[in-house]
């Protein structure tokens, strides 16, 4: 759900970024530097949350930030000059929650106290838990407070400790912001809310008024004493907070001048031994000048080296190259010796099988009976051929033949 304050300037909108606003200079740094974003919180709005945080028996409770938005360098920064109750929430699985009648109540105090500002994120108190991130807070600010600018203060006003969770780089969830600043200005705007909605006196019963402006009713105002009680309790608790601040500056000075006077002291003390050891000095300077003559003769000592190192290796790397081509045409050679040798071979048996071959008149499987002389004259019409058989098969006894040996009858 939007609320707008007017026309098209949406509640959540940057309405700051095209402000020319100058970065608070009286500042206080909480923690370390956030890279991401700077947040600047003025005094009056860090002043109230407590007291609004301690307020009603330290329940749990939620409020609006309001201020501007800017860009510098690149960088996000906010300056919170504002803060508004929440009203009208309710419990809701068992925490505040904000509802339509609180939208609209932030929207309203916005209208009367901070127009023009745009709402920088928003405020849940937890008095006694620390200030750890709790998942629903983190899945309502994701739902509501989307911009990359947008922040949650988490207070526990019991143990004093406060934390601003800001989105993480990749936009899924929050993270803890490593510090913010607090500002001390004149902010009108944020006094009137204050004395309004004062948190440090009990307020008197409101009274009704009866002016009606577009069917709601018109923000009360307090009574002459009201405001000066109010602001007298206000201008003393700021008082004590700017005197603790001026003490702590005043510290700060004191323990500063300390150290400058102890650095002075030290100064003396160097600029009096060495007027009385010029010599000494002209003694290092010589001593400098020649570890520096030899220093470069070193270096060109050295650079001569790595040159003569770098010729080595390339004249090695080229031998390198130069032998193993060589091995590898060696290689070559010897395999092609091979293959030839091996094609010379298979030629020559090949020849021999068909000489072989055309040396076969045919093949003959002995039968019961035969006999040499009888295959002899099968074939040569002779047996002047037995000994040609016996030959061609390797037959040393003509009489010793086996029936079913096959035998080569060889050509005459």
């Amino acid at each position: 759900m939007q609320y707008l304050f007017h026309d098209d300037n949406n509640l959540y909108s940057a309405a700051g970024e095209q402000d020319d606003v100058t970065l608070p200079s009286n500042i206080k740094q909480i923690g370390s530097i956030e890279e991401d974003i700077k947040i600047y919180v003025e005094d009056y709005v860090h002043t109230y949350l407590y007291q609004y945080a301690r307020s009603g028996g330290n329940k749990e409770k939620l409020a609006a930030l309001a201020g501007r938005h800017i860009v510098v360098e690149g960088k996000e920064v906010i300056i919170i000059s504002g803060a508004i109750q929440a009203k009208d929430t309710k419990q809701q699985r068992g925490a505040e929650s904000f509802t339509e009648d609180t939208w609209r109540y932030i929207n309203g105090q916005m209208e009367v106290y901070f127009k023009g500002l745009s709402l920088l994120g928003w405020v849940h108190t937890q008095p006694g838990f620390g200030t750890f991130l709790m998942a629903k807070d983190e899945t309502f600010h994701r739902e509501h407070f989307k911009e990359p600018w947008q922040v949650l203060f988490v207070i526990d006003s019991l143990d004093k400790l406060d934390t601003f969770f800001i989105h993480n780089a990749e936009k899924t969830g929050l993270r803890p912001a490593k510090g913010y600043f607090i500002y001390y200005e004149k902010n009108q705007e944020m006094q009137e809310y204050m004395l309004d909605n004062s948190l440090v006196r009990p307020r008197l019963e409101k009274q009704k008024e009866n002016i009606v402006e577009e069917g709601e009713e018109r923000r009360k105002r307090p009574t002459p004493e009201q405001r000066m009680d109010a602001a007298k309790d206000i201008r003393r608790v700021l008082k004590k907070r700017a005197k603790e601040a001026e003490e702590e500056n005043r510290s700060r000075l004191t323990m500063l001048a300390g150290v400058s006077s102890i650095l002075c002291i030290a100064c003396l003390f160097m600029g009096v031994s060495l007027l009385n050891n010029i010599s000494r000095v002209r003694k290092l300077e010589t001593e400098i000048v020649t570890v520096q003559n030899s220093y470069y003769a070193m270096a060109e000592q050295l650079e001569e080296a790595q040159t003569q190192m770098v010729f080595a290796a390339q004249k090695a790397e080229q031998e390198q190259q130069e032998r193993l081509k060589k091995e590898a045409e060696e290689r070559a050679a010897q395999q092609k010796r091979e293959q030839e040798q091996k094609a010379a071979e298979e030629e020559a048996k090949r020849k021999a099988e068909e000489e072989q071959q055309n040396s076969i008149l045919a093949h003959y499987v002995v039968e019961a009976g035969d006999s040499l002389g009888y295959i002899s004259s099968k074939f040569y019409g002779t047996s002047a051929g037995i000994k040609d058989i016996m030959s061609a098969n390797g037959i040393n006894d003509g009489n010793k033949i086996i029936c079913g040996q096959t035998l080569i009858i060889p050509k005459r």
